[in-house]
């Protein structure tokens, strides 16, 4: 059992890698439910296996190493899945990942706050498209609207937030 200074040390390491580990772990595993229990159980694993953190490295590129096993663990049991992944590849794809990770994990910050500043409707519009997975059809239907139109305000809403993260980002650079 980790002590609750160790326990207290995780959480701020677990924190700051989530972001990442998350990123990455959806962009293997396109099941959004897949994705999000893989996560969880890639949580449990790091934090049972913390005692076997080596401090000297980076503490995601070893969670990334975790969630690396985990996702080889599922694609293993879900022999039936048509999308593979050669080896060398994923290992090389891993290895990119832990490098961007960082950069990642500041962009995921700043949209998080980016959407926090945004009105409640576009909000809304924004979660059932990439949470739900609704098709703009089905956006349209809840909002008694033209599937074109929630596709154009869909477009915009990215544009949006992309300048919204770019500026984040430029406003962090400058605060460090």
């Amino acid at each position: 059992m980790l002590s609750e200074n160790e326990q207290e040390r995780f959480l701020r390491l677990w924190a700051d890698a989530q972001p990442a580990v998350a990123a990455f772990v959806h962009a293997v595993v396109r099941d959004s439910a897949a994705a999000k229990d893989l996560l969880q159980e890639t949580a449990m694993v790091v934090f049972r296996r913390f005692a076997d953190y080596d401090s000297e490295r980076p503490f995601v590129a070893w969670a990334l190493g975790v969630a690396k096993l985990q996702v080889l663990g599922f694609r293993r049991d879900e022999a039936r899945s048509p999308v593979t992944f050669d080896t060398e590849l994923f290992n090389q794809f891993t290895a990119s990942w832990a490098e961007q990770a960082p950069a990642v994990s500041q962009q995921s910050v700043a949209l998080e706050l980016c959407l926090e500043r945004m009105a409640a409707r576009p909000r809304q519009i924004l979660r059932w498209r990439y949470f739900e997975d609704l098709k703009s059809e089905e956006i349209a239907s809840r909002l008694g609207s033209k599937s074109a139109a929630v596709r154009v305000t869909l477009q915009r809403l990215r544009e949006q937030l992309r300048a919204c993260v770019e500026k984040q980002m430029r406003l962090e650079r400058r605060a460090w």
